[in-house]
């Protein structure tokens, strides 16, 4: 998992026009929490965009007023119900010792052998629920469906866990391949072509 540096300042975050100054000028509210931590800062906009843009799952450092360095992760992003504008961002300060539970996308790697026969390809989850400590933590998790075969799944349990928890039932099907049923509407099309 990447690590992003965030160097930013203390700040004294007060009332709503205060508030609203702050992101008049291209800055967002935000905070990072933990044991015995509440640390208000603020943030440029357009670099909170370009990483939630990117869909970027990482490790932050928090260096605040290049003195504190605190490891966490995004934990929960504020918008703006009518302009999707994002409001506030909360980070989360890491435990080295605690589990941190967290979701992740399904990368699939290769193409179904099944596919090649005619089958297609479904994906029934995209995301896992997992946990891990933080030294462990993984922004994705790949799958490799290369001998997925017409009729086959591909479950949980088929997935190496290395160092991370997976929160799923080990027969949850994640995707499969499925055999393409022509019906006789398809059918007649296809005559009609020849």
């Amino acid at each position: 998992m990447k690590f992003i540096i965030l160097k930013v300042e203390k700040r004294v975050i007060g009332n709503k026009k205060h508030i609203k100054s702050f992101r008049e000028y291209g800055y967002t509210p935000c905070i990072v929490y933990g044991k015995n931590k509440n640390i208000k800062f603020v943030l440029d906009y357009f670099l909170i965009e370009k990483i939630i843009k990117n869909n970027i799952l990482s490790k932050f450092i928090v260096s605040i007023n290049n003195e504190i360095n605190i490891t966490t992760i995004l934990k929960e992003i504020q918008y703006n119900p009518i302009t999707d504008q994002i409001l506030h961002l909360d980070f989360f300060e890491l435990n080295p010792i605690k589990y941190i539970t967290y979701e992740v996308p399904i990368n699939p790697i290769g193409k179904a052998k099944g596919v090649y026969k005619g089958g297609e390809y479904i994906s029934k989850i995209r995301k896992l629920k997992i946990k891990a400590l933080p030294k462990n933590m993984v922004d994705h998790i790949e799958i490799n469906i290369e001998n997925l075969d017409i009729g086959e799944n591909y479950y949980v349990k088929n997935i190496p866990q290395k160092k991370i928890v997976i929160l799923h039932d080990s027969n949850t099907v994640i995707s499969a391949v499925k055999k393409i049923i022509e019906t006789p509407q398809t059918q007649t099309q296809t005559i009609k072509q020849k």
